[in-house]
């Protein structure tokens, strides 16, 4: 995906072999220091090819070999964590890199050494030019009810696919529902108050600017997506201690005001009380709008100019 994407940009694009730095038991943790060895090496021969003025990490184990090539070659580098607790890679990389940009105020395991810059985390611009004339021709929809818009980011998830199909029926009289199911993960729903889809892309705008509540994950883009519209939403995020940064994510929002984080309650009912507390509606919006950092990717741009 990375790299269509990026080559669709017309960007060059390198890859490099790599390997997961993992903290249980695996038959990979003796096989990937090979792959981070031999990434390491090829990012070596990349950047003193490319003689870059500065390397931007985003995280992630992939940043980790070349990262350490950067170091060694003495090439600057500028580290970005999305979520509110840093990575083990992002850990090591911070020790190297001569400033770390955060998606938030606060972040667990960031160094305290005068690196840290509150920059929030880069936005598509794109995403605030849809057209609600061509978000209801794409789902059949009218304007005169509200739009519910579900997904668990672009691979999808289950647990909110159960959450929606259990759900739907119950409040299908107030709602029109958009469902971003993920790839195979087709519902059994058929309603002209259900549009689904298993991937959005070009398109997501157009849903965005008719969409009036959010039901989502809780990673940074998405967050900072939904913060930039100010869209009122109810949060899911993963319940497991690999992505415990999804919670800390979603308590951020909700004790700012901007989310709301569902636990036990009932989704249905949350949405209805959602819809029918319009004060709670509109403070959201406000919260979310505090929270936007719009001019992330220009800050941390002219941070890298800088540099």
């Amino acid at each position: 995906m990375d790299e269509k994407l990026v080559k669709a940009a017309g960007i060059r694009f390198k890859s490099i072999l790599t390997g997961k730095l993992r903290r249980y038991f695996s038959l990979r943790n003796f096989i990937d220091p090979i792959f981070v060895l031999a990434g390491f090496f090829q990012s070596l021969w990349i950047i003193a090819r490319f003689r870059p003025d500065a390397v931007f990490a985003k995280g992630g184990f992939v940043c980790l070999p070349v990262a350490c090539a950067a170091f060694i070659l003495r090439r600057p580098i500028v580290l970005h964590e999305s979520d509110s607790i840093m990575g083990l890679s992002n850990r090591i990389i911070s020790r190297m890199a001569k400033k770390v940009c955060t998606s938030f105020p606060d972040v667990i395991g960031c160094p305290e050494n005068g690196k840290i810059v509150f920059t929030g985390n880069p936005v598509r611009p794109s995403i605030l030019n849809g057209s609600a004339e061509k978000g209801y021709a794409l789902t059949g929809f009218r304007p005169e009810r509200p739009v519910v818009l579900a997904w668990g980011g672009s691979q999808g998830s289950q647990q909110i696919n159960d959450l929606i199909v259990n759900s739907f029926h119950k409040v299908k009289s107030k709602f029109q529902f958009i469902h971003i199911t993920g790839s195979g993960k087709h519902t059994q729903i058929s309603d002209s108050e259900y549009k689904q889809f298993e991937y959005v892309d070009a398109d997501l705008k157009h849903i965005y600017a008719i969409t009036d509540i959010i039901i989502g994950r809780s990673g940074a883009n998405s967050l900072y997506e939904i913060a930039l519209m100010q869209k009122p939403n109810i949060l899911i995020p993963l319940k497991s201690s690999a992505h415990d940064h999804q919670r800390l994510n979603a308590e951020y929002f909700e004790k700012s005001g901007a989310s709301i984080i569902l636990r036990n309650e009932s989704l249905a009912d949350m949405l209805v009380a959602l819809l029918n507390n319009s004060k709670k509606m509109n403070d959201m919006k406000e919260a979310l709008g505090r929270i936007a950092k719009p001019d992330a990717a220009k800050q941390i741009a002219e941070l890298l100019l800088k540099i």
